[in-house]
């Protein structure tokens, strides 16, 4: 294994180079930082090997050497892909089907990548970011460090995310060919490590939340601040849902609901997607005038506008998709950190996690009416002081990002052995 030795878990440790995979496009995704960072904090040789992506206000540990080819030289298939992804919906929507059903799927192209892009050798672990990323973690194994240890990443049920049957069918094959190869399968929450387990005859993975790391400690924003960032007007009560607007979040039902609040509370759109200009056009058709838009924010600001809510929304429908049902967004556990109660969909996660800890309720979100409704009930419940400051602190205490950071270490460990 690995030659380098630093002070880990309360003495001296032999401690590995780590290769990161991501192919998460546009910017890195939150738990690929905190991990990164939670590995070179630890005194590890971590590289991460991604996409060409943004990595402006991204968070990342200094110490973490990065690779990643600039946009003209990621390969045509990179290009493509972004290209594909910049269509219309439905446009899109068409050509990702025909990719999946003339086999030209985005694994091998993701094989291809990293096979290319990675140079170095001799890791001891490669820790392989989502399912798109599992069959070059293998390959670069086998060319390059064959006595590596491979981990599979497993945010989501990424087989299981929209997309149609072909697109199931195609991960579900990668998936079922690969999972049995890795050395250590994680996930994002128990639910999704019961269903990996079911499907593919494995042992249960391993579970690390996608908790919020504390961020550095930064003035609080104000209320001027926050409306202006909205163009919103002063008072009212602020329901927050932050993130990707996109078309399968149930928003459209979500914006429908504030059209019925009126006055009873404002809802604060924060983010960027597909479904941003439409979800507009809606609000000014409707002339509904308590729904407001505002620019996504860097990551090491998020935390400062959460925290000017009073209530977190999380309106996803199970129905969706078997991902749907089974989420933990990480948009909950932000608002867990800044200690804002949460309105959620009645999904079993969200369930056991909002309502069983006391720090907001679960409702059925399935129309407008519905969100409405379930609204309301945690305006009365927060003005009733239901959700209270010692059930928030103590959930922010029990998903803290360090307390993931240590079973990843310990997880670590134990391969490294």
């Amino acid at each position: 294994m690995g030659s380098l030795l630093c002070k880990h878990s309360g003495g001296l440790a032999s401690v590995s180079r780590v290769l990161i995979l991501s192919a998460h496009v546009s910017h890195l995704d939150r738990r690929i930082v905190a991990e990164a960072n939670a590995l070179a904090f630890s005194g590890r040789d971590v590289t991460l090997a991604s996409v060409p992506v943004l990595l402006h206000h991204s968070g990342l540990d200094p110490r973490v050497h990065i690779v990643m080819p600039a946009e003209k030289k990621a390969g045509k298939m990179h290009k493509l892909r972004r290209l594909a992804m910049r269509l219309p919906r439905p446009l899109f929507g068409v050509v990702r089907r025909a990719q999946f059903f003339l086999g030209a799927g985005p694994a091998k192209w993701h094989r291809d990548f990293f096979l290319q892009t990675v140079r170095e050798n001799g890791f001891d672990v490669i820790h392989c970011h989502d399912l798109h990323t599992v069959p070059a973690g293998l390959a670069l194994r086998e060319k390059i460090s064959p006595e590596a240890k491979v981990v599979y990443d497993s945010h989501e049920l990424f087989a299981c995310t929209t997309g149609g049957r072909l697109r199931e069918r195609y991960w579900s094959c990668v998936e079922r060919e690969y999972i049995a190869e890795v050395d250590l399968v994680i996930t994002a929450n128990e639910s999704i490590a019961c269903e990996l387990a079911r499907r593919y005859k494995i042992n249960e993975p391993e579970v690390i939340y996608n908790s919020c790391e504390a961020e550095p400690e930064h003035p609080p924003l104000s209320s001027e601040a926050f409306r202006r960032h909205f163009g919103a007007p002063e008072g009212g009560f602020k329901v927050l849902f932050q993130g990707n607007l996109s078309d399968d979040r149930n928003l459209s039902n979500l914006v429908g609901a504030f059209a019925q609040l009126n006055g009873a509370a404002q809802l604060y759109l924060l983010g960027d997607g597909p479904a941003n200009d439409t979800l507009q056009r809606t609000c000014r058709r409707r002339r509904t005038g308590n729904v407001f838009f505002g620019d996504q924010v860097p990551q090491d600001e998020l935390l400062r506008y959460v925290a000017r809510a009073d209530l977190g929304v999380i309106p996803y429908r199970g129905e969706e998709s078997l991902n749907h049902l089974y989420c933990t967004p990480n948009k909950l556990f932000e608002f867990i950190e800044a200690g804002v109660p949460v309105c959620a969909s009645d999904l079993p996660e969200l369930r056991r996690i909002v309502a069983e800890n006391g720090i907001g309720a679960v409702h059925p979100m399935g129309t407008a009416d519905q969100i409405a409704a379930a609204i309301r009930d945690c305006r009365v419940r927060c003005e009733r002081g239901e959700f209270t400051a010692a059930a928030r602190q103590a959930a922010r205490e029990t998903y803290s990002w360090k307390g993931q950071a240590k079973k990843l270490l310990a997880f670590y460990g134990q391969l490294e052995q």
